[in-house]
């Protein structure tokens, strides 16, 4: 299964830090560290901390960013990378019936009914393009139906192997791997984009600076439709009720 070709070119000539090889598979562990850009695209852009890449669906490169590696390691050992292979190689054959069964027949069939289209027109005039467009209708229909069942099937793959992996390390130690997993992902984005101290006015001050700039938004329109809004600042949220007051009373208050 293709996954990431591109990507996988860029270790190339590098020395993995590990190297696992089962079933005339082999994966290739690399630090995105020391891969130019890569932690940068997947860490900083996407929010990923280990991508997978391959080219022929037997040879695999794992990038996994440095500290996450130390801290989760056993999640990327030999066994549970096994477990995720199987799984890529049962999803990519629902792919293919996917596309050799459904894709394929259907873009023939439409491309077929394309030039009936213009046969018929010449016997059944507008008639035969509806015909056309109810079939064509028809097809993408059952393209999304089925679209629908590929897709509830390979997640029902993804949760078996899941599971796999739970009876492997036991629901316990899975439990505080993807604790500590985590734990580590937001403790680097909180390193990494510390929060700034408050500089905004307390709760209090916003809501009489709220109320202030309604009342100014109050005596404009005072003066078009002589009615007059009192307003209330409630501690975080600002409720504003309309009551009909005369001018005199407004300019009182003011």
């Amino acid at each position: 299964m293709r996954i990431n070709p591109k990507l996988y070119a860029v270790a190339e000539g590098k020395t993995p830090v590990e190297v696992q090889e089962f079933d005339d598979r082999k994966i290739e562990v690399f630090l995105m560290d020391d891969l130019e850009g890569v932690k940068d695209e997947y860490v900083l852009g996407k929010g990923q901390f280990a991508v997978w890449s391959s080219v022929d669906g037997t040879n695999y490169r794992l990038y996994i960013e440095n500290g996450y590696y130390q801290e989760v390691t056993p999640l990327y050992s030999q066994p549970v990378n096994k477990v995720w292979i199987e799984f890529w190689d049962v999803t990519d054959g629902i792919s293919k019936k996917f596309s050799r069964f459904i894709i394929y027949p259907l873009m023939i069939i439409a491309v077929v009914l394309c030039v009936l289209s213009l046969v018929l027109q010449n016997y059944m005039g507008n008639w035969g393009s509806w015909v056309i467009i109810g079939v064509l209708i028809l097809l993408f229909i059952i393209m999304i139906v089925s679209n629908s069942v590929t897709k509830k099937k390979i997640g029902e793959e993804n949760i078996k192997s899941r599971q796999k992996i739970v009876e492997f390390f036991g629901q316990d130690e899975f439990n505080a791997l993807i604790d500590k997993q985590k734990a580590y992902m937001d403790s680097y984005f909180e390193n990494l984009y510390p929060e700034e101290e408050s500089t905004e006015d307390s709760p209090e001050e916003e809501n009489v600076e709220v109320a202030l700039e309604k009342a100014e938004e109050v005596k404009e329109e005072a003066l078009e439709t002589e009615e007059v809004v009192e307003e209330k600042a409630l501690e975080k949220e600002t409720v504003v009720e309309e009551e009909k007051v005369s001018a005199t009373e407004d300019a009182k208050e003011e």
